[in-house]
């Protein structure tokens, strides 16, 4: 794609999704749209797939989306720039968004929002909705920017504005100027941006309106000639200007074309370099073929629907011939490249006079043209692991070798990056002690093309290297054509999955963000459990049907060779229980333990309320001194759900508290409550002793003699209520504990 420039300015959105693996990004260009500035107008992208994304031409700056698919569970990513650029907005479609910057889009298409991906087909619509917001008087005409650098002599391009008003209610009106100083209007050009051509440089601007409000005028722009080469059938010769598909500098080519030019240098002696810029054609039936030399009978460099990078000459005379082809349908805006020549080759050709690249993350810019390799030099190249490793490249063999060192960093850890110019290279990184001696090399790494798959420029990461130790890094391309201008970047790095802020307490049923549990994380790491459950979701989790337990999750954050992990801790807990309600019988004043009036699951710890619906401190109660019927309530909490209540009906008759069957007051048990360890008083050897929950069912327990009283340890018990049975002699003695 040619480099237009657009209206450009900054939308605040606030994007509340703190999982950052929800904004996907997919490797496969699948499609190209192109909207309109007309509200309610829309475009389809037909049969996307969930492994692809759409390119989607002529968004404008401040106005708003909506993007659908037909699929209606699909999650959606808005980047701008690039496929990987900034993200404008995500989300579960219909998506709703406002675009911050002129230009391409780029939408992604995914199964939901941990960017899954299958492969069934979808049509994708984005509508266009018009500007979101109204224009402000007076308004800002900002500056105006064109889409080329020099102007080709009758060839269109495109004037825009940059830091510009946005919004409805805008009018204006280009002007065109010789000098600077008196301008003209540029009959019909009223749009934000403006289509001219020229013949001599010329200077530009713009006069913006807001609402019939005050006129403002841009800072204007002079935009001068330039050295052109449009592809056709011929040939030239030049060192210097710019080399255009057809389209010339910003129009797109066209259908049914097969041109045959060739470009020779001016300078004798002098090697032709052309170095590509943009690109972009329909990479399934359209194509670029580069000879090294004057004719199609030089040998082949390549056949290329993607870009070539950059590529340098060795023929005798400097020359390269290229051959372009378009099918019948379908095109692009095709490319814009750079060109230039080359007369000797560069310094670092050797490996001991490497450039020195500083580890700060700056981007370097160098080139290998004309380089050779070193005698022994083959001795050193990395072995043929595949393109997308890091212990090796896709070809073992040298072409075009340029050498650097550095310095490791104190973490051990760096980032290497060629991508900032797309040349097809190929990196290796050494310790070696001696720089003539071959011999000393040991490889540390090496890497072909980008891990994250998308550029054939090299993009990896090297850990543990020894802080303060200096590391040679050799340049290759990546294939026998591409030769010229590259960029390197090295840069430190670390990850950081954060740190625990505690266990969080979860009532069980209820919806959990577990970034909650940790601060201080990078985002785009991913979550993993420790036991498995069904209601993980991104960093969201449903506790529905799981244990009343802690669950441990793992953050997982991971940058190339470096991982970090942190741990996210969950307490679920089951819901508050105050038993069932029951009934006491008692006597006047006698004391009681009201928690003997409960069944089934009770939550000890509560509290008792009296029938004024006054707290009782503890579970002990001296019944009234008169017969009566009373309610007591308890309220039981775990804290983290909600509360729950029970009743027990004291029925207080008119008789003596202590005066019981003579069986019954030979047995006394203590403490009551207890922690799972009783006394009881006046058994002996041959009694029939049943230990059982309220369902009736026995529990186990050991039991003990010591002296006049039986030791029974039910401590491997849960807490609740228990019923002691005592038989002996045809005679039957019921008490009911509680282990606490």
């Amino acid at each position: 794609m040619k480099n237009i420039l657009f209206l450009t300015v900054v939308f605040c959105a606030v994007l509340t999704q703190k999982n950052a693996t929800a904004q996907c990004t997919n490797s496969f260009d699948f499609g190209n749209a192109t909207l309109t500035t007309t509200p309610g107008t829309n475009d389809v992208i037909f049969c996307n797939y969930a492994t692809e994304y759409g390119t989607w031409d002529g968004v404008t700056a401040g106005y708003s989306y909506t993007t659908t698919s037909d699929i209606l569970t699909d999650f959606i990513t808005v980047r701008s720039g690039s496929a990987t650029g900034p993200v404008v907005a995500f989300g579960t479609q219909p998506l709703n968004w406002v675009a911050t910057a002129s230009g391409t889009h780029y939408i992604h298409i995914n199964t939901n929002a941990s960017c899954g991906q299958e492969s069934s087909c979808r049509d994708i619509t984005t509508t266009v909705n018009g500007f979101a917001s109204a224009c402000t008087n007076p308004a800002v005409a900002g500056a105006v920017a064109a889409s080329v650098q020099v102007a080709c002599s009758g060839s269109p391009f495109i004037l825009s504005l940059t830091g510009a008003s946005i919004g409805s209610g805008l009018t204006y009106q280009w002007q065109s100027s010789v000098d600077g100083v008196t301008y003209t209007d540029i009959a019909g050009e009223v749009n934000s941006t403006c289509s001219v051509s020229q013949t001599a440089a010329t200077y530009y601007q713009c006069i913006v309106t807001c609402s019939a409000g005050t006129p403002v005028t841009s800072t204007p722009l002079q935009v001068n000639m330039g050295s052109c080469v449009t592809m056709s059938n011929g040939s030239t010769t030049t060192c210097s200007g710019n080399f255009y598909d057809s389209g010339g500098s910003s129009g797109d080519y066209l259908n049914n074309e097969l041109y045959t030019f060739t470009i020779t240098p001016s300078t004798p002696g002098a090697y032709l370099q052309i170095a590509f810029n943009t690109f972009q054609l329909e990479t399934c039936c359209d194509d670029i073929t580069v000879y090294n030399g004057n004719s199609t009978a030089a040998p082949l460099m390549g056949t290329f629907a993607t870009t070539p990078g950059s590529i340098t000459s060795s023929a005798a005379d400097g020359s390269l011939t290229f051959v372009f082809s378009s099918d019948g349908s379908v095109v692009y805006t095709g490319w814009e490249a750079t060109i230039g020549c080359v007369t000797t080759p560069p310094a670092n050709d050797l490996v001991c006079a490497p450039e020195i690249i500083p580890v700060d993350g700056t981007v370097n810019t160098y080139t290998n043209a004309l380089a050779s390799v070193e005698t022994g030099e083959t001795a050193v190249a990395p072995p043929s692991t595949g393109l997308y490793t890091t212990d090796g490249w896709g070809s073992s063999s040298l072409q075009h070798t340029v050498w650097f060192t550095f310095d490791a960093p104190t973490s051990g850890n760096v980032r290497i990056s060629c991508t900032d110019i797309e040349m097809d290279g190929q990196v290796a990184v050494y310790e070696a002690s001696d720089c003539s001696d071959f011999s000393t090399f040991n490889l540390v790494a090496a890497n072909d093309n980008d891990l994250d798959f998308v550029s054939d420029a090299p993009k990896f990461t090297i850990c543990g290297l020894t802080p303060g130790q200096t590391y040679y890094l050799m340049y290759d391309s990546g294939n026998n054509y591409a030769s010229g201008p590259f960029s390197i970047s090295i840069s430190e790095f670390s990850v950081s999955a954060g740190n625990s802020t505690g266990v969080l307490d979860v009532c069980n049923g209820e919806t959990i963000d577990l970034f909650d549990g940790i601060s201080g994380y990078d985002g785009g790491g991913t979550w993993e459990e420790t036991t498995p459950t069904f209601g993980l979701l991104g960093s969201v989790w449903n506790t529905t049907g799981v244990a009343y337990q802690v669950f441990d999750f793992l953050y997982i954050v991971q940058d190339g060779c470096v991982v970090d992990t942190a741990i996210s801790q969950v307490h679920v807990f089951g819901p508050s229980s105050a038993g069932n309600d029951g009934t006491i019988n008692a006597c006047r004043q006698e004391t009681i333990n009201l928690l003997s009036g409960l069944s089934g699951n009770v939550d000890l710890g509560g509290t008792w309320y009296n029938p004024s619906n006054q707290p009782i401190n503890g579970n002990v109660i001296t019944t009234s001194s008169i017969p009566g019927q009373f309610n007591y309530d308890y309220v039981a909490s775990n804290g983290v759900c909600p509360a729950d209540t029970a009743n027990v009906l004291v029925i207080v008759s008119d008789c003596v508290a202590g005066i019981e069957d003579e069986l019954s007051n030979e047995f006394i048990v203590f403490p009551n409550p207890s922690k799972g360890t009783v006394y009881v008083s006046g058994l002996i050897d041959n009694s029939i002793l049943d230990v059982k929950d309220l369902n009736g069912r026995s529990v186990s327990f050991k039991k003990t003699s010591e002296g006049v009283y039986t030791r029974i340890e039910l401590d491997k018990s849960v807490r609740g209520i228990y019923l002691l049975q005592f038989a002996t002699n045809d005679q039957t003695v019921i008490r009911k504990i509680v282990i606490e």
